[in-house]
């Protein structure tokens, strides 16, 4: 899908709560209120009597409530297909182009054609939900009219497009670095704090460990239960390991009840990362650079300093 690029996007809300919002995504339709207004005025564009007519029905309203609305109607019959047009509709911030041509209008509302599907994905495939979108956009959702403009054009852009900040881009990179320097500190530790490492990270992610199985011998066996669904797992903890004590691992518990093996290693030879590739449900290797990344989110950092100092 190529870039969508706009000078200008404005927000639109499809009807009284978002009523028609779900026919006008399925049906390909901009769908806006103002029946009371004649078509013929609207795409004649007779400016004084479209107003005439808008004053008329906000009879009673001041001048600025009459000049609003006619403002936002006459933006609607004036939008091209370069403008950007958004409304939020099921939790996700959908996103359309108008269709150059005329006001239309059926049994349910006055509308327009758009260019294109209505969308809740950026171009690169993301879902754009309310909760991985920017609040800058999201808060949008809050205004009481039924079209306002979009401020920050640059940053619905970016999110449409699938695009990161430059602030997003900074601290990914400082991720990046931080998670490669802990993966080094996990492969640095003594066997013992490595396994009392991984105990840790998974009883911080809520997890309770039901038993110890291997307590006396290096390379640790856990057993952990998932407390809401209940589920028990294994864990195999390694701290170098090839493909002979994978085997011996999956031997041990293929007839276990076990939801899920995990074999953790934070050094495996060369053998043992190409059959990384074939994990699956039932087997989960865990390398260095995953239980880094797990360590920081489980904010075990200042532990891991200890042990490494």
């Amino acid at each position: 899908m190529e870039r969508v690029e706009a000078e200008q996007a404005f927000y639109v809300k499809l009807g009284t709560g978002g009523c028609w919002a779900e026919d006008a995504i399925a049906q390909k339709k901009f769908r806006v209120g103002w029946r009371w207004i004649h078509l013929d005025d609207m795409n004649e564009r007779r400016w004084p009597a479209v107003r005439r007519q808008v004053k008329s029905q906000l009879r009673g309203k001041s001048k600025g409530v009459v000049t609003a609305d006619f403002n936002a109607l006459k933006r609607v019959i004036e939008s091209t297909s370069d403008d950007l047009w958004i409304t939020f509709h099921n939790n996700s911030l959908w996103w359309t182009t108008l269709k150059n041509g005329q006001m239309r209008r059926d049994t349910l509302s006055t509308y327009r054609l758009t260019a294109r599907s209505w969308s809740n994905r950026s171009i690169t495939g993301r879902e754009l939900t309310i909760s991985n979108i920017p609040g800058s956009i999201s808060q949008l959702q809050g205004y009481r009219a039924t079209i306002c403009s979009v401020s920050q054009l640059d940053v619905l852009l970016r999110t449409i497009n699938g695009d990161e900040s430059p602030a997003a881009n900074g601290l990914r990179e400082q991720q990046r670095v931080l998670v490669e320097s802990v993966a080094h500190a996990i492969q640095a530790l003594h066997w013992k704090d490595f396994e009392t490492l991984v105990d840790l990270i998974f009883r911080a992610s809520g997890w309770r460990r039901t038993s110890v199985l291997g307590q006396h011998a290096k390379g640790l066996d856990l057993e952990l239960i998932e407390p809401i669904m209940k589920d028990r797992y294994v864990v195999q903890v390694k701290s170098r390991a090839g493909v002979p004590e994978l085997q011996e691992t999956l031997s041990q518990f293929r007839q276990s009840a076990h939801r899920t093996i995990f074999f953790i290693v934070h050094t495996p030879d060369e053998a043992l990362l190409r059959l990384r590739r074939r994990q699956n449900k039932r087997l989960r290797f865990l390398l260095a650079e995953d239980l880094a990344q797990m360590t920081i989110d489980a904010g075990l950092l200042s532990w891991i300093e200890e042990k490494v100092m």
